[in-house]
């Protein structure tokens, strides 16, 4: 076998950035992501490129931001003749194998097995799709085979399509546990799967594992023995205050988007936050397995392991639950490399940096730990190289974020600025300051600084459109500021 290091990138779905053991939170345990950071280096400042599904995951795959490949939703596919990172891990000599969610083609209520040509055609030599829980219902994947031989998916079918039904959303969130064993549930089953193809690998190429698991994503219908959090203790979400007075028509209806979480009593969200805990920790006790298979193969010492989420989750905060929105709740995840004994970054293990650094610099990492020659075009860079990042970009839906140390400002796709926020004094992100006088100039700056990202970073789709370049810079025909 080659000197190579093995790669296990382990991806989390919906997993909020503050709600592992590592990052402070004051109930969660999660001892073997904890493991990982402390074998490592944890990203307190990472973000996703998107806050949805698919264009979050088409970014890191590609390298490309959802302005670039112009895949924006969850409706979206990914190219058959896309430049991926997969097709440079197999040139340089690595088997490739995926096993849980991707989620870069269609899934729910879709026999998963005809995208598996497509995952061959992408770089996957070997491909295990999976779908979320909506998924069970009428879909077909690997998991619902297994589920039918036990005899459990007629029953499971039934209970998920009377839950997906109900006219209360947030029952669907809150959700009871499914009536099945937890070494039954999707998380609990990938784990093992990817525990038994480590185990059986005979090959002497280096192996890359990708492992998409579906939690914590909703519904939080965690096994009981897993929601072990006394509703006293759990946290309060962000509160909502008061809007300005100055804040434009537009501004206002985007601030109500996604506004659904209405709690029937005071107790519900704490259900909600219970359940999506429990599901963090079956994940924690899959990687858990897959640690220890890599252990026993022998492999430990040599793999890098990366561990992050495709988005967060607003959990209540702010009145929102779920996602596509930008504040820090939703954006913000979890960035974790593990560093192994072979490596000349050995010295960087136990670490924390504070620097920022985007989902989409998955691929660049990978490409840089593989020895991986770069894409010409890509918009990706190594969280392990000397570049650094000095704000970040996010896009959903063709509306556009940019964060900095101190200011975060959200576009409209029509070029109209929708929210504002003094990252300094209202880190909470409670006042939007969008249309205020007084922060007209850190408006339009905030504005010209992320026309620049964009315009740098536009290549495949041609230049942005002149109209809206024009509208970034100079919305209401004021002075153009000074690019900073």
């Amino acid at each position: 076998m080659t000197n190579k290091p093995h790669i296990l990138f382990i991806m989390a779905d919906q997993l909020r950035a503050d709600s592992i053991g590592v990052a402070g939170h004051p109930l969660i345990e999660t001892p073997n992501i904890d493991l990982l950071a402390n074998q490592g280096i944890l990203f307190e400042n990472a973000y996703t490129t998107s806050p949805l599904c698919v264009p979050a995951r088409i970014s890191m795959t590609t390298g490309l931001y959802p302005h670039n490949s112009n895949l924006w939703q969850n409706d979206c596919t990914l190219p058959l003749d896309s430049d991926t990172y997969m097709h440079r891990l197999k040139e340089s000599g690595y088997t490739t194998c995926s096993i849980g969610k991707n989620h870069l083609y269609p899934m729910e209520n879709c026999n998963l097995y005809i995208n598996h040509p497509n995952y061959n055609l992408i770089g996957f030599d070997h491909i295990e799709d999976m779908s979320g829980t909506w998924g069970i219902i009428e879909g077909k994947s690997v998991y619902t085979d297994y589920l039918e031989n036990l005899g459990l998916k007629t029953d499971l079918s039934k209970y998920l399509k009377d839950l997906e039904d109900k006219p209360d959303l947030v029952r669907r969130f809150i959700a009871e546990p499914l009536p099945i064993e937890s070494e039954h549930y999707i998380d609990s089953f990938i784990g093992r799967r990817v525990s038994e193809y480590v185990e059986g690998y005979e090959s002497e190429q280096p192996s890359f594992v990708y492992v998409g698991f579906q939690g914590p994503h909703e519904p939080w219908d965690a096994p009981e023995e897993y929601k072990k959090y006394p509703l006293n203790s759990i946290p309060d979400p962000i509160p909502e205050k008061p809007q300005g007075g100055w804040l434009s028509e537009e501004s206002k209806n985007y601030h109500t988007y996604a506004q659904y979480y209405q709690p029937s009593h005071p107790d519900q969200l704490k259900e909600i936050t219970a359940g999506y805990l429990g599901k963090i920790a079956m994940i924690d006790e899959s990687i858990g397995h897959i640690l220890n298979a890599y252990e026993q193969k022998g492999w430990l010492e040599n793999t890098y392991v990366i561990l992050s989420s495709d988005h967060g989750e607003m959990l209540g905060d702010l009145g929102r639950l779920s996602k596509s929105v930008f504040y820090e709740s939703a954006i913000k995840i979890p960035m974790i490399i593990r560093i192994p004994e072979t490596s000349d970054y050995k010295p960087l293990r136990g670490t924390t940096r504070n620097q920022f650094t985007e989902l989409i610099d998955i691929h660049a990492t990978l490409l840089d730990i593989s020895e991986s020659p770069m894409w010409e075009h890509q918009d990706s860079i190594s969280m392990l190289g000397p570049e650094k990042r000095n704000d970040v970009l996010s896009e959903v839906h063709v509306h556009y974020m940019l964060r900095n140390d101190n200011w975060k400002i959200i576009v409209g796709k029509n070029g109209n600025s929708l929210q504002l926020f003094d990252l300094q004094k209202d880190p909470l992100e409670q006042i939007n300051l969008c249309g205020n006088e007084r922060y007209k100039q850190v408006e339009l700056e905030m504005r010209s600084k992320l026309l620049n990202r964009l315009t740098k970073t536009t290549y495949r789709s041609g230049d942005l459109d002149p109209e809206l370049s024009s509208h970034f810079i100079n919305p209401d025909n004021t002075e153009t500021p000074h690019k900073l």
